[in-house]
Order: C-alpha cells, then structure tokens, then sequence
C-alpha cells in the first residue's frame, strides 16, 4: 500500500481544482430540480465529476488520495461560508471508506473505483440525510441563521427524510458509480496508451 507523497499531494490539490468546478456544475443542474435535486446533488457531481475521480484513482494510486480530495472540497465549502460540520463528518468518514475501497492498490478494478465513487459521494449527501432525521431542529435553526427562509428548510428537510431519504441515498450512489464508467469510457484509451509507451 503506497502512501502519498508531495509531489502526491500537489498533483491531488490541482486534480480536486479542477474536480470543485466540475462539481459547482453539477450543483448548478441540480438546482433546477428543487429541494430534492439538492438531495441528490452530490450523485449528480459524482456523475459529472467521474471521470476527474477516475483519472485520480490511476494517475496517483495512492492510500488517502480520496481523503485529501475530500478535505479540499470541504475546506473550499467552508471558506465560501457553507461549512457544516455534520456534513464534514460523514463526507470524511465516507472518503476514508472509499479509500479503504479502492487507493489500497495502484490500477484497481474498474467496479472498485466505482463503489469508491459511490461511497465518497454518498458521505456528501448524508451531511444533509442525517440532520435531517436525527436533529432536525438544530438543523433547521442552523441554517434558518445562515439566511436561509424556514420554508425551504422544511422543503429539504421532507426530500431527506423517510423513502425520500432512502431513494436520494440510492440515486447517489447510482449516479456516482455511473459517472466511473463514463470516465474509464472517456480516459481508457488515453491510459491504454500510456501503458503501451511504458512496455
């Protein structure tokens, strides 16, 4: 099991750069679609952002490259004011999972990236899934003094909670696997041609 080195992490930083933006497009589509979209939001970033997520798992190979990745985008989220920490919590949690996954090998299987992708991404939407079942008053107060109205709490609290909770952790999942295979679809004759220059 490799471990990450600067030239690791510099590499990371840049490749989660260019991951955060493709993530605020995802987050953009996903408006259009309400409070449930929110819900969603991070399965649709996986999906848009799955071929960034696979290019990481092949070009770095290394235990924790998804944890730092992780640690990025909540740094950036927190600096912009939308740090939370119920939501940092279960996205670190999840991101040292889908490294457990899939960063404990340099090249692994395609599926692995994929169930990593899907792990990572979930961890981002129970931020939202979990306050909303297990504290939701504390939830709610706290973003209703972040600016937002007490309806639209109450909106997002209902697509987080219940079957609604159930099928947004689902749909997650679903799209930030799906986006892996997009990105091997994308990269794999780009990476094919690596390993032929290297024999």
């Amino acid at each position: 099991m490799k471990m990450l080195k600067i030239k690791d992490v510099v590499m990371v930083a840049l490749l989660t750069a260019l991951y955060f933006v493709a993530y605020m497009v995802g987050s953009g589509v996903s408006m259009v679609f309400g409070p449930f979209g929110h819900a969603i939001s991070p399965g649709l970033c996986g999906f848009f952002t799955g071929v960034v997520f696979y290019f990481v798992s092949r070009k770095i190979g290394k235990f924790l490259q998804f944890s730092l990745m992780q640690a990025i985008v909540m740094i950036l989220f927190s600096i912009m004011g939308a740090g939370y920490l119920p939501w940092i919590i279960t996205s670190m949690i999840c991101a040292i999972i889908a490294d457990l996954i899939a960063s404990r090998e340099s090249k692994p299987a395609v599926w692995k990236v994929a169930v990593a992708s899907g792990v990572f991404h979930v961890g981002q939407a129970l931020g939202a899934i979990i306050p909303s079942i297990f504290f939701m008053e504390s939830y709610k107060a706290d973003w209703v003094s972040r600016g937002q109205t007490p309806e639209h709490m109450d909106e997002m609290i209902a697509a987080t909670t219940g079957a609604m909770g159930v099928i947004a952790t689902v749909i997650v999942f679903a799209l930030a696997f799906a986006g892996i295979y997009l990105g091997h679809l994308i990269l794999r004759k780009h990476f094919e041609k690596k390993e032929a220059q290297a024999a």
